[in-house]
């Protein structure tokens, strides 16, 4: 079976996952409570409340000095376990992508990943919050976009409240080199502010790096807004710009909890 194929099975498995309530004769109800991931480089510290499910998707387009790319999906479907700990899927994106100079056009699924979000520590009026995330990357992806290797990779994220309306948020992470693929960093310092007379409408401003074992970094500036609307959903608005390749990207996206 082909990766598209094994990709599509495994769509299919997690499709019917999320139906198991149906199944059962119970319904999925919007959960207001819900913190979102997205949007943004990094992840967030909140853990999902245990049996919490939570869907977060978007678009994004990216565009380079050569290349032009649009991004369909960016899915992450999460679930409370306990207290202290979620599961998490990355369903990722459908991505067509364009060279200018030659006019070559490729398109497929990204790689999937599976991961796990643990609560290290939460201060008893919770103005900070520390969390660790481990993933792994699965080569099920096109082959135009798939690293063709298993890629695990650690995560400490953390956030901090400043003021009644100011939180300051920071990931570091690590990418384990496999085979021929270099190991990397990633860091975010993000800022984040919400109104005082508006609470559902946040905005944030940040810097991430990513930078690889054979010294090809990459450095962003990212903004943002999200708008909490009806029972919880969030719709968000993002952009930033990536200064070695010179990339400019804008996205939308939605997330929402059910339980």
């Amino acid at each position: 079976m082909n990766s598209t194929g094994k990709l599509t099975r495994f769509l299919f498995i997690i499709f019917c996952l999320i139906n198991c309530s149906v199944l059962s004769g119970q319904t999925l109800k919007a959960q207001e409570n819900y913190i979102a991931d997205r949007p943004g480089i990094g992840n967030g510290s909140y853990v999902v409340e245990p049996g919490i499910f939570g869907l977060e998707t978007g678009i994004q387009l990216s565009s380079g000095r050569s290349v032009n790319q649009f991004d369909i999906g960016q899915m992450l479907l999460r679930f409370g376990v306990s207290e202290k700990l979620e599961v998490r899927a990355l369903i990722n994106s459908y991505s067509t992508q364009r060279f200018d100079e030659t006019g070559t056009v490729n398109s497929g699924f990204q790689d999937l990943g599976l991961a796990t979000k643990f609560r290290l520590f939460e201060s008893e009026g919770k103005e900070t919050r520390v969390s660790a995330i481990g993933k792994v990357s699965l080569p099920l992806g096109a082959s135009t976009f798939t690293k063709n290797e298993v890629i695990p990779t650690l995560f400490l994220v953390g956030d901090q409240s400043l003021t009644e309306n100011v939180n300051l948020s920071s990931n570091i992470g690590y990418t384990f080199g496999v085979s021929s693929l270099s190991d990397n960093w990633l860091f975010t310092l993000t800022p984040g502010f919400t109104f005082p007379n508006q609470r559902n409408l946040g905005i944030y401003a940040g810097y991430a790096g990513i930078y690889n074992g054979n010294n090809i970094n990459q450095y962003y500036a990212e903004a943002g807004v999200a708008l909490i609307i009806n029972a919880g959903a969030q719709l968000d608005l993002s952009a930033g710009y990536e200064f070695e390749q010179e990339s400019l990207f804008i996205g939308i996206g939605f997330a929402q909890g059910f339980d």
